[in-house]
């Protein structure tokens, strides 16, 4: 079920938000106090906000360019650089527009008995957007950055996610269903669901910065003594849904379809290589069938063993991140694939994510069986074996899609079938492939990435701290065009805090290592020897739609595909 947030509180959530001061060192000293407000009324505008920000604004101009499964055409930061104006506007999105609001109504009821579960239910979600921030920028003010301080120090990562845990271990402790709750726009006032989500929060954190302390896997090993208190089914999901009122749209909506009447939110490339590799049905619900017919000649063979060159029409094509090659090749387009294809010739995607009121979501049933898969294959404990996990996290996937009846047949597919590989798809330059061949744990992480289509920061956030993607390079690249750049593994500070918070600045880049750019690896980033891109050899292919449909005639019959016989061979 949607859950929608409601107009009249967001509207009084504007306003004071929009009485705030821009700027991140004036909103310290000059804090408003909700005397006369009520949590109820602040919340449904927080949820709103992270709505239009996190999963709208930020999501489409950066998670989404990051995570290499939808394209987005256009851009400094889909050309791997940046605008300080608009990373200075995320900045205050994050600190003024929601952690201010959660936090000032945390510091007017903590301790009043009345409001426990609401304040519980505050903190919870200050842990997650304040997950999202650690998780874009790496060392950023945390203890001090609404306390009213001039200068505003900064934490580093591992003592923000440490204190996060331990925050969101506390308010699973006091949560009481049998208490105060409020009517709030993400489970209408259910605490049973507020602990389930913090006690699911707490794994997801401690699975993410594994690597950086074994303080982080003790909490996420005593959640696991709490598996009944896990995220276990679709009602029970971390949502939040836009709406169809005007005011409420969904910024996709906003963006793509009304504004411009021209959708240029392309499903990608690279991502279609695994929807092919693993025979994966639900590329219908992530796909549309391209707006203009691209023709794919193919070789098939018949079942008296005579073959056939066909031609036929696509179902999908991905959008590249980009088409042009590393400057090394020195190669043409003569024998590029999509040579000449406007925005037109490529998938959008699915219907369901350019409607108004799209829901998304923050933690799903799916991926919480995933990352319960994973912390079992890390034998931190849990009463379901890895296995089980996983195909209950597939099984979740397809009926969340209303595509039960396909999931049977998936499980059993090379790359999918627990313990097994896959060939893999090569891109259309041959230098990466969406190969499945390094365990369980590789098929786990690409289940999670694949049910999370629609959860870009996620997305990104796997590819970082693991090396289970073989990510192409873009090679047309804002500042090193031509020569291969690899995903950026951070967000560069807003100059606001280089001019405004000097002091804090300095010590944020200190514990970066000195330097405040977009390849710096943050805590828990998998340090991974990239391919030398320009000393590769690119093979030309089409391998992503031959076959689409089977390697023989036959199998196109019993589909009801459309095609021509070109040659007899």
């Amino acid at each position: 079920m949607k859950k929608i947030i409601y107009n009249i509180s967001v509207f009084i959530l504007l306003i004071f938000s929009n009485s705030c001061t821009n700027q991140f060192e004036e909103i310290n000293s000059n804090r408003h106090e909700y005397q006369e407000i009520e949590p109820e009324i602040i919340f449904p505008g927080v949820i709103k906000r992270s709505l239009d920000y996190i999963k709208g604004d930020m999501a489409n101009q950066m998670y989404v360019q990051y995570s290499h499964q939808q394209s987005v055409g256009g851009g400094t930061f889909a050309a791997y650089f940046f605008s300080h104006p608009t990373i200075t506007n995320w900045w205050k999105y994050n600190y003024v527009d929601i952690l201010q609001n959660v936090d000032d109504v945390i510091l007017q009821f903590e301790g009043n008995e009345a409001y426990t579960n609401r304040v519980g239910m505050f903190k919870i979600w200050k842990a997650y957007v304040m997950s999202v921030v650690v998780g874009t920028w790496g060392p950023v003010p945390y203890k001090e950055s609404l306390t009213g301080a001039l200068s505003i120090g900064y934490d580093s990562e591992e003592e923000i996610i440490i204190d996060l845990l331990t925050q969101l271990n506390e308010v699973y402790e006091v949560l009481d269903p049998t208490l105060d709750t409020m009517n709030e726009p993400v489970f209408n006032g259910d605490v049973a669901k507020w602990k389930k989500f913090a006690n699911t929060l707490i794994l997801k954190l401690a699975i993410r910065y594994q690597t950086t302390s074994s303080e982080c896997r003790e909490f996420g090993k005593l959640s696991l003594e709490r598996e009944e208190d896990f995220i276990s089914s679709e009602e029970e999901a971390v949502t939040a849904s836009w709406g169809t009122a005007e005011e409420n749209w969904s910024w996709f909506y906003k963006r793509y379809v009304f504004v411009r009447n021209i959708v240029s939110f392309k499903v990608g490339h690279y991502f279609l290589t695994f929807m092919k590799d693993l025979k994966d049905p639900r590329v219908s619900k992530y796909a549309q069938k391209p707006e203009l017919d691209y023709y794919v000649l193919d070789t098939l063979s018949r079942a008296d063993g005579s073959r056939v060159a066909v031609q036929y029409v696509a179902p999908y094509l991905g959008a590249p991140k980009t088409l042009q090659f590393h400057d090394n090749w020195l190669m043409d387009d003569q024998d590029n694939p999509y040579s000449g294809l406007g925005r037109e010739s490529f998938s959008n995607v699915g219907e369901e994510y350019l409607q108004p009121d799209l829901e998304v979501t923050f933690i799903g049933y799916a991926e919480t069986c995933f990352i319960r898969a994973e912390a079992g294959l890390l034998n931190w404990g849990g009463g379901k074996t890895p296995q089980a996990l996983y195909e209950e996290g597939i099984i979740a996937s397809f009926a969340k899609k209303e595509m039960s009846d396909q999931v049977d047949e998936y499980l059993s597919n090379d790359g999918v079938r627990w313990g097994s590989s896959s060939e893999g798809v090569r891109d259309f330059r041959g230098i990466v492939s969406s190969k499945i061949s390094r365990g369980p744990i590789q098929q786990v992480i690409t289940q999670r990435w694949i049910d999370g289509y629609f959860q870009p920061f996620d997305g990104w956030c796997l590819i970082r701290r693991t090396d289970y993607f073989d990510i192409p390079p873009h090679f047309n690249a804002l500042d090193r065009g031509g020569l291969g750049t690899n995903v950026p593994e951070r967000m560069v500070y807003p100059s606001s805090e280089m001019s405004l918070n000097g002091t804090g600045y300095q010590e944020g880049v200190s514990l970066l290592g000195g330097v405040d750019y977009l390849d710096v690896p943050l805590s828990f980033s998998k340090r991974r020897e990239w391919k030398d891109w320009g000393a590769m050899q690119p093979d030309l292919n089409n391998d992503l739609l031959r076959h689409w449909y089977g390697s023989t005639i036959e199998e196109l019959d019993a589909q009801g595909v459309e095609y021509t016989i070109v040659e007899e061979l």
